[in-house]
């Protein structure tokens, strides 16, 4: 099939037909487009004077009221910081003076032990001075009452046996001779 001039002319116009209408389509009335940028600058105005504004003033706003929560919790916590210290500082200074207590109360209470002792130990020492006194008191009459008898005994036995008075003074010397027998025997062993 081949193609004719007049074939070709037609399909030269319907080509220049259709870019003609598809230009035309593609390029807005110039009535229509200035109405419709009009109307976009009034929706513009309208957006900014209605919506923009009152929308930027709420946005500072709340804007400003989280710097100053923002501020003001530093400020609460700068605060706390302060507080926490001084109360570190108030605990360790009772504890310091706590341990100052006990430190104080263990010396006292060793020194009242220490002089409790001492004077139980000077009351054993006195108790212990009086029992020897004692022991040597009862020993004193003891011996003084067993010399007493033995003298008794002694000028009764002289009596019987010589048949007469032994003088008391006769008598001491025989039971004195005696009783340092005893006592040398008594030591030897």
């Amino acid at each position: 099939m081949a193609l004719t001039s007049c074939d070709a002319e037609q399909a030269a116009d319907n080509i220049s037909e259709s870019v003609e209408g598809t230009v035309a389509n593609v390029l807005p009335n110039l009535y229509v487009a200035l109405a419709q940028l009009g109307a976009f600058l009034v929706m513009v105005f309208i957006f900014f004077k209605f919506a923009y504004k009152p929308i930027k003033a709420r946005i500072l706003a709340r804007s400003q009221h989280i710097e100053d929560n923002i501020s003001e919790a530093m400020q609460k916590k700068r605060e706390a910081d302060l507080q926490l210290e001084d109360a570190k500082a108030k605990l360790n200074e009772a504890k310091d003076k706590a341990n100052v207590i006990v430190a104080n109360a263990s010396k006292e209470a060793e020194v009242s032990a220490q002089k409790i002792l001492d004077h139980a130990a000077s009351q054993a020492e006195e108790i212990r001075k009086q029992g020897e006194k004692d022991a040597e008191e009862i020993k004193r009459e003891v011996d003084r009452k067993a010399h007493d008898e033995i003298v008794t005994t002694a000028i009764e036995a002289s009596k019987e046996i010589l048949g007469r008075e032994v003088s008391r003074e006769d008598n001491e010397k025989v039971v004195n001779a005696f009783l340092e027998k005893m006592k040398e025997d008594h030591s030897e062993e």
